[in-house]
């Protein structure tokens, strides 16, 4: 049973894992997709910036931009007015809450423009150049839902993965401190492509502000998610090191007629049998390469050789790791179920469920065990918060 309550709990400063930002309410999110830039242009779409760098300070209205380009322990700023100087960083900041920027990799052929608001630091980092989004968090978690979920879903839908989100926020708030900043934008922690432009998942993050996910000691605990499971979630303990008591293999019906349900993957037949031989594969026929996985295993089997499952999905880079090998005349048939690891919530499961009715602590309550939801403020602090996986 999943139940949001509040309990009376000292709040003991003992780590600093959830208390800086809590505080002042802003993240810090090191804008690590942009590829290790070397120029940058960073333009204003609307409201009027404040730009301090090399101890001057300037004003941007909308359409102006900026170039930034990075000059060794420097940055190379040129402004509108055709003045180009050199800084130990830039900084834009704005007093207008709707006014918000755009940032763009010069030289990337693959970067898209991406739109942000809050406030901008750029500065050297090696030879490149390091931007840093600070903003709201609640405006950040708006961004990650868009960006982990996409545009399409239902407002329950979007609070549970917003719920998500904000858990694990808070679970790794510092996790590039030394850095300089709290989080980055890349899937090492959640992605996070600038401002949301979908009006329910602003709603949706708005309707749990400070909700977050907590065990029955009312700490907080690992909540991760997957595109499809396949039809069976994994247990944690088969992915990585431990067993966490709230995750467990599930049967999930609802994910079975969604887009990434079921995937192919033909290899060469002497292709397949060279890479199992690299790990001590010895062939002997090519009957024995066949091996059905109708619910998850740990290993592939192919007479008494065995190989986990996990390695083959990372080193082959399929979609996942719950595939049955099929051998023909010269090739191998992989034929999988599912996308990404499997662990916690299936969120084309999870969307489909939302869909016919089941609110959000319903959707919870099926991927996970025994959880609760619980404001923020009332998560109990006493233990030290570190990188889970």
């Amino acid at each position: 049973m999943l139940i949001r309550h509040k309990k009376n709990i000292i709040i003991l400063l003992l780590i600093t894992g959830f208390i800086q930002n809590p505080v002042n309410g802003t993240i810090r999110i090191g804008l690590v997709s942009l590829d290790n830039p070397l120029s940058l242009t960073v333009k204003i779409c609307s409201g009027q910036y404040t730009i301090m760098t090399g101890g001057k300070s300037f004003t941007l209205n909308e359409h102006d931009n900026i170039l930034v380009n990075s000059a060794g322990t420097k940055v190379l700023v040129t402004t509108p007015f055709k003045n180009s100087f050199l800084a130990d960083s830039v900084v834009l900041h704005s007093t207008d809450p709707h006014a918000y920027f755009s940032i763009s990799n010069n030289l990337s052929q693959t970067f898209r423009l991406r739109e942000y608001d809050g406030k901008l630091v750029i500065k050297p980092a090696g030879s490149c150049l390091l931007a840093i989004n600070e903003i709201d968090k609640e405006k950040y978690l708006m961004g990650v839902v868009q960006a982990e979920v996409g545009t399409k879903g239902n407002k329950e839908y979007f609070k549970t993965q917003a719920l998500l989100a904000r858990t694990y926020l808070y679970m790794h708030v510092n996790r590039h401190i030394h850095e300089g900043y709290n989080i980055c934008d890349d899937v090492h922690c959640q992605a996070y492509h600038g401002l949301s432009s979908v009006k329910l998942i602003n709603e949706a993050v708005e309707e749990t502000n400070d909700m977050v996910l907590v065990n029955e000691d009312s700490m907080l605990i690992a909540a991760p998610f997957h595109s499809n499971c396949g039809g069976q979630t994994e247990s944690s303990e088969n992915v990585w090191l431990s067993a966490l008591p709230h995750i467990s293999n599930v049967t999930d019906p609802y994910c079975a007629f969604s887009r990434n349900a079921r995937w192919t993957k033909e290899i060469g037949l002497e292709e397949w049998i060279s890479y199992l031989s690299r790990y001590g594969y010895q062939h002997h026929s090519k009957d024995e390469l066949a091996f059905e996985q109708l619910s998850r295993e740990l290993n592939y089997l192919a007479g008494s050789f065995s190989y986990p499952l996990a390695s083959i999905r990372e080193e082959l880079g399929l979609k996942s790791a719950f595939f049955s090998v099929y051998p023909d005349e010269d090739t191998v048939s992989l034929e999988g179920r599912g996308y990404g690891h499997g662990v916690g919530l299936c969120q084309e499961g999870a969307r489909v469920m939302s869909e016919r009715g089941f609110e959000m602590q319903e959707i919870i309550g099926f991927y996970f065990r025994d959880l609760h939801i619980l404001d923020i403020d009332d998560v109990n602090p006493g233990f030290i918060i570190t990188s889970t996986f």
